[in-house]
């Protein structure tokens, strides 16, 4: 009797064993086909290039090791590209790669031979087909050289810099002037002036104090609404309490 009931308990126990067995080999055998699956990729949108160049930067990763891709290693390719900020690159279940991507943006043409795109922490960004629909102002009168600089890298010249976080600030404080704005260049003197889109309309901000000139020039177009800065042929802020303007003849 004793024996009938052990051997009963051991069928029982043996077949739960059994079960549970075939239960975790069937998800270890889903997960390994499912690993064996080509991996689809999706990229987030992307608004300065193409899909097609970030895809182009992967694919000897998914030709030499299509079924143990590591994500790390994709990351670190796409922010090894110049137009590159960051990127985030993650698993979906069961097969899908998400690639998601933040470019560096140009804030600025370098007016040198050739042209340079430069963006918002300084680094020299390679020529784009489409530059010219980028309606960004130029940076001119620059005594830049070929040594000071290298693609993908930041630019060596402080006066470079400290132009392009002036603008970086016009833009997130005063967007009406950046997209108006045509021009920065800067004199045999070193100092600083701006040239808009209409007329054009020449701004002179002389040699320091940069930023407060420019929120005295934005709070002066405040109280001479409806009109614009634009109206005025020059406005010369190089003066102490004043601004001294032209208005433009009809």
């Amino acid at each position: 009797m004793y024996n009938k009931s052990y051997y009963k308990y051991f069928l029982y126990n043996f077949f739960i064993f059994l079960f549970i067995y075939i239960i975790n080999a069937s998800f270890n055998w889903a997960e390994l086909k499912n690993s064996l699956r080509p991996k689809s990729i999706i990229f987030s949108d992307t608004k300065i290039l193409d899909l097609e160049v970030y895809k182009k930067v992967i694919d000897k990763v998914f030709k030499q090791n299509i079924t143990n891709v590591n994500t790390k290693d994709i990351c670190r390719l796409i922010e090894n590209h110049p137009y590159v900020l960051a990127a985030r690159v993650s698993n979906h279940y069961p097969n899908r790669i998400l690639i998601e991507i933040i470019e560096r943006e140009p804030v600025a043409i370098l007016k040198v031979d050739p042209l340079l795109m430069i963006d918002g922490d300084g680094i020299i960004l390679p020529e784009l087909e489409n530059y010219i629909n980028y309606n960004i102002p130029v940076l001119t009168n620059f005594n830049i050289h070929e040594t000071s600089y290298n693609k993908g890298k930041k630019i060596s010249s402080d006066k470079v810099i400290d132009c392009v976080n002036w603008l970086k600030k016009i833009k997130k404080d005063y967007s009406y002037l950046y997209e108006n704005l045509s021009e920065l260049k800067i004199t045999s003197s070193d100092e600083i002036e701006l040239i808009l889109f209409d007329h054009p309309t020449y701004i002179y901000l002389g040699l320091d104090k940069i930023n407060y000139r420019l929120e005295i020039l934005k709070k002066f177009e405040e109280t001479i609404k409806p009109n614009k800065i634009s109206d005025y042929t020059y406005l010369d802020l190089r003066y102490k309490n004043q601004i001294v303007v032209k208005e433009k003849h009809s």
